[in-house]
């Protein structure tokens, strides 16, 4: 089989096409055979050797959508897709034209998903998921997604409205409001001012019970003050160059505020199941859908891929398409 391979770390044009043996299966272990692999920017952080923990050579990878070609016998032949914190990182990923994974790491894909789309969200809707469980939103509760434009930040909304909560999101530009208007949050705020006088304006005064930060950095303690009484920060992200944040502690404490961290690259693949499995009924309702553009690549053509994600040229989604390359 064809297989994108990291043999050192280095930038993407490093990045070596290899013909490797196909995998064999083994007990409780399934064959994919991949057809959409989305290229996330934690794909391209790997390559360069900024993950921790990442082995090499090893196969990159963590979105697919493909058809199991071996194993379970109640999803043989069918659609599935997956993602998850292990895969392309201490096992070969999904850049690859097969990924063999254990049973439990792949699920029925949505029927009304294409495969390219499938193949290229698992990781930003499984974080969103994870920053929403994580604070324990409550169907009444007000929450800020800063970054409504971004894979988590368009996601975050749609699940938190699926949950009955209501939503602001942010955009930078005016531009941008066409694209964040396709989640459908109750208000859009332009970050043309201090977010958290922004805020406070479109809550009468109240703040947010909860905010999700795709941001972070210099962004962290604005959201701290669009907090309610005991509201709910959870960040994501933080930029290479501001790792270190700073904030009012006595006005933290004052408002009893939560500072909370998630990382979806803790879930393995078969834990990222488990939650795939339980936000497909949200994808098969039309409460869930991916917003912006696919842009495919075949295999052959992963570096120029690669630097598409890594200089951010293109807005949306950028995949491979190992079997129609």
């Amino acid at each position: 089989m064809l297989s994108v391979r990291i043999n050192h770390f280095g930038s993407p044009s490093e990045l070596q096409l290899e013909e490797l043996p196909k995998p064999s299966v083994s007990r409780n272990e399934v064959l994919v055979k991949i057809h959409a692999a989305g290229i996330n920017p934690g794909d391209v952080k790997n390559v360069a050797g900024t993950m921790l923990h990442t082995s090499l050579p090893r196969t990159p990878g963590r979105d697919f959508a493909g058809i199991m070609v071996e194993g379970s016998d109640s999803l043989l032949g069918k659609e599935v897709w997956g993602t998850g914190g292990d895969i392309g990182f201490i096992r070969d990923g999904t850049h690859a034209e097969y990924i063999l994974l254990p049973q439990t790491a792949v699920c029925a894909k949505p029927s009304n998903l294409s495969m390219e789309h499938a193949g290229s969200i698992g990781v930003t809707y499984v974080t969103a998921w994870l920053c929403l469980n994580a604070v324990q939103l409550k169907a009444d509760e007000t929450v800020l997604v800063v970054g409504a434009t971004g894979g988590v930040g368009s996601a975050a909304i749609q699940i938190a409205k699926w949950q009955g909560a209501r939503v602001l999101g942010t955009v930078r530009r005016e531009s941008d409001r066409h694209l964040a208007r396709q989640s459908n949050p109750d208000v859009i705020l332009n970050l043309d001012g201090e977010l958290d006088k922004i805020v406070l304006v479109a809550t009468n005064g109240e703040g947010v019970n909860v905010v999700v930060d795709t941001v972070g950095g210099a962004m962290v303690e604005p959201c701290l003050k669009s907090l309610s009484h005991r509201g709910r920060l959870v960040e994501i992200s933080a930029p290479a160059k501001e790792r270190r944040i700073s904030f009012d502690a006595i006005d933290f404490y004052h408002r009893e505020s939560r500072l909370i961290g998630v990382d979806s690259r803790s879930l393995d693949s078969s834990a990222c199941a488990q939650i795939l499995t339980t936000i497909t009924p949200g994808f098969e309702t039309d409460a869930l859908h991916p917003i912006g553009e696919l842009h495919s690549y075949p295999l052959q053509s992963v570096a120029t891929a690669y630097e598409q994600v890594l200089n951010r040229r293109m807005s949306g989604r950028v995949l491979l398409t190992p079997q129609f390359g």
